[in-house]
């Protein structure tokens, strides 16, 4: 591992051991130094994942330790004051999403990262899911003809825990919402000009100001015409999600969890379809050493995640964008702002041109 990168992590719960699987797969991290504000889950980290050295304190381990990189996978509200430490410290940070809780401070990393030449990359995963990067192909080849609309969701089951609680960052926008207002963002392409949202909140004792959201329903409408509806909720009681994009030749439909593409075209010299398309697990990933052994290769997310690993390492090497930077995340962050102000004044938000 002699040109390996030196990796540190911060947050070493379930993702953040997760994703360490990812890195060590690749080959190309060498996993030195872990941190977490508990000394148990730090030393889980060690044990599990093979991390040289443990730190209680991310600053304390920042400061002792020579790393290229950092993967920060706290809770939600310590995602940005968390990278913006390792982006002073000059070090690139692969940060879960949702990056930040508002734009301002998704813009105050992004920005700070841009002075300090460092690279940020956002977890959002799905741009990696072999099944998605079919479809995005599709979309550019022109399979559906010109954009009109998009139908997508993400929904799941209760939540519980921080997950639950508003301050710290819980609630389905930001867990799982956010990574469907990544995907898109992503097909469509152009910006986002405006955002209406319904919004439901989770009924509690406490102060519906305290209670995260049951569900929100999100319109959006872009430059150009095309027309996004979105829905994230935790009234599902299971796992499912959807993204349908529409267009003048036909539409195109990716699902959560599942490899199959639903393709209907009608453009000139198209395949016949409407056709059910299998993307193979592996399509469009980097080959991985076959020296490299993690005890989660079986698992669906862990190539997808090897890549996300690939690419950051890739854009800090080659000195370039990771396929999902920090400006991809701060995009998303003004949509989530949007959505909050519009539940507010139960009226469309107009978004800002950059």
């Amino acid at each position: 591992m002699s040109n390996a990168l030196r990796f540190g992590l911060i947050g070493c719960g379930s993702q953040g051991r997760y994703l360490s699987e990812a890195a060590s797969i690749t080959g190309q991290a060498e996993l030195c130094a872990c941190a977490d504000v508990n000394p148990e889950a730090a030393q889980r980290a060690v044990a599990l994942n093979g991390y040289a050295k443990a730190y209680d304190d991310y600053r304390e381990m920042l400061a002792a330790e020579r790393l290229a990189a950092v993967i920060v996978a706290t809770t939600h509200d310590q995602l940005q004051p968390v990278a913006m430490a390792a982006v002073e410290a000059g070090v690139h940070a692969l940060v879960e999403k949702p990056m930040a809780l508002t734009a301002a401070d998704g813009r105050a990393l992004v920005e700070a990262a841009r002075a300090r030449g460092v690279k940020i990359a956002v977890g959002y995963t799905l741009r990696f899911m072999p099944e998605r990067v079919h479809m995005k192909k599709l979309l550019e080849e022109g399979a559906v003809g010109d954009l009109a609309h998009v139908f997508a969701g993400q929904l799941i089951g209760g939540m519980g825990g921080w997950l639950g609680d508003r301050a710290r960052g819980g609630g389905p926008l930001f867990y799982i919402g956010t990574h469907v207002l990544d995907q898109v963002l992503w097909v469509v392409g152009s910006r986002a000009e405006r955002v209406f949202a319904e919004v439901n909140r989770v009924a509690q004792a406490t102060s519906p100001a305290d209670a995260v959201e049951a569900d929100a329903s999100v319109t959006i409408r872009f430059e150009g015409g095309v027309v996004a509806q979105v829905c994230c909720s935790q009234r599902m009681g299971g796992r499912y999600g959807w993204l349908d994009v529409v267009g003048s030749a036909g539409r195109v439909r990716a699902e959560w969890e599942s490899n199959c593409l639903y393709v209907e075209s009608h453009r000139p010299g198209a395949p016949p379809y409407p056709a059910t398309i299998e993307v193979p697990a592996d399509a469009y990933h980097p080959a991985y050493s076959p020296e490299a052994t993690a005890r989660l290769t079986g698992f669906r997310y862990i190539r997808a995640w090897a890549a996300e690993l690939t690419d950051f390492v890739g854009a800090i090497r080659e000195d370039r964008d990771p396929r999902a930077s920090g400006e991809d995340g701060l995009q998303v962050l003004e949509i989530t702002d949007a959505v909050f102000e519009s539940e507010r004044t139960g009226a469309p938000v107009a978004l800002l041109p950059h």
